[in-house]
């Protein structure tokens, strides 16, 4: 094992991956490509003044948890099946001067037992097993945050996959990823329901090779999935070619969108925020573009501005370099497209 250090904290661990991609299970996990996100972890947990007992559900090296109790102040449990992690959690637990109960257990075998106010699960590859444990864990007007990098199969790639551990067919377009993230908290949606329980989404976004949601845990409540198609038409019905059934309501509210300002971390919460209060879904510039004629497609900020100028919403977008989040009617994206062309 590396002794490594992340934030404020150092810590030992197997460091798996080359700074991009999911990484590969080896020992005592760690994928420094994640260090973003942890990052956007700490900044979101800074905002609460959180009393309560935050669960790490699937530990490794303790990074998040460590990073969270020095960074957040908050009081964290961690919990992980490995003997080796639960061993070297306990040693980077003494290096950073910290005190944490630590379970050796599987998670959802833990959670059988045990409540929390916060529980995250960050797994190698689909959460889908561990969301029913984790929601009927998480305590009333508790945070659940869940990481998925089972991209292929939530963002297009593998849809009969993705009708049956999610239950729900996803999309392959620039919308992908979003559409992904809408689906995975369809399943939350679904899964509490069944718990007596509703979500409420808090801040959702895709980072590198991984979709991660946080949402609160409420009372129940009606709303109900719905299906989009290509075109980014809401459906109350199932149609051919739509993606769904998956949740349609706002995944961010810019109130919770930490305000760093500090470099990559700075450039995901401004484009975060910008988005907060768009309409679900993405619109192709490469293709607003080709319908409206034009050879070459203008830069994104342009056709967004000029869209912004005409009256209406626009905004870029955390899941594609190539979308708009716009309420701008096809004319109006012509349009826009077309005085962009000229600027």
């Amino acid at each position: 094992m590396k002794e490594i250090q992340e934030g404020r904290a150092i810590f030992k661990a197997h460091i798996s991956g080359k700074e991009k991609g999911p990484g590969k299970i080896k020992g005592v996990f760690y994928n420094p490509s994640m260090k973003l996100s942890r990052d956007l972890h700490v900044a979101f947990a800074k905002q609460f003044n959180f009393k309560g007992k935050m669960l790490d559900g699937m530990a490794a090296s303790g990074i998040r948890g460590i990073r969270l109790m020095l960074e957040a102040n908050i009081e964290v449990e961690f919990c992980d099946s490995s003997k080796l992690a639960i061993k070297t959690i306990k040693e980077n637990l003494k290096f950073n001067n910290l005190k944490a109960k630590v379970h050796h257990k599987y998670v959802e075998e833990h959670l059988k037992e045990n409540n929390y106010d916060w529980i995250d699960i960050d797994p190698f590859g689909t959460p889908a097993p561990y969301l029913e444990a984790a929601i009927d864990a998480v305590n009333h007007n508790g945070i659940l945050g869940i990481a998925a990098t089972d991209t292929a199969v939530l963002c297009g790639a593998k849809p009969s996959i993705c009708k049956k551990r999610y239950g729900a067919m996803s999309m392959k377009k620039v919308a992908s990823k979003e559409i992904g993230i809408r689906i995975l908290l369809g399943k939350i949606h679904t899964i509490a329901s069944q718990f007596n329980k509703g979500i409420d989404p808090i801040l959702c976004y895709s980072e590198g090779h991984h979709l991660r949601v946080f949402v609160k845990l409420i009372n129940k409540n009606d709303i109900k999935l719905k299906w989009i198609t290509t075109n980014m038409k809401i459906e109350d019905k199932e149609r051919e070619g739509a993606s769904g059934p998956l949740w349609l309501e706002k995944i961010i509210q810019p109130n919770f969108v930490p305000k760093e300002t500090e470099g990559n971390l700075g450039k995901i919460l401004e484009t975060l925020e910008q988005e907060a209060e768009g309409p679900p879904g993405l619109h192709d510039i490469n293709d607003i573009a080709r319908i409206a004629g034009i050879g070459q497609t203008p830069k994104r900020m342009k056709i967004i501005k000029c869209i912004q100028n005409l009256g209406c919403f626009a905004s870029s977008s955390i899941f594609s370099p190539l979308g708009i989040k716009t309420d701008a009617s096809e004319k109006i994206r012509n349009e826009a497209v077309i005085l962009a062309q000229s600027l």
